[in-house]
């Protein structure tokens, strides 16, 4: 199958694969400042996938994907903090 692009990302599935109906995340920073990422199995099933197919693009142009509570974007739950996942060489 051809990867699809999505967004700056190259997908080995459509978008929709990636986030299932039902599939819910949230993204919050924790009084000690750390990232939480809380979500149902089909969510976090879901960021699995992503991450994923980030790692296959990894130095490819546009290889990043964003997580947030804004129309247009891998919605994440309500009140969700913003978040890009980058692929990138170290």
């Amino acid at each position: 199958m051809r990867p699809e692009k999505h967004r700056g990302v190259f997908l080995s599935k459509p978008a929709n694969d990636l986030r299932p109906d039902g599939a819910k995340l949230k993204l919050a920073i924790s009084g000690k400042g750390e990232i939480e990422i809380t979500g149902n199995q089909l969510g976090l099933k879901a960021l699995s996938r992503i991450c994923a197919d980030l790692s296959e693009s990894v130095g490819q142009e546009g290889s990043h994907c964003h997580l947030m509570d804004v129309e247009g974007f891998w919605g994440t739950e309500r009140g969700s903090m913003p978040l890009i996942i980058d692929g990138d060489k170290f």
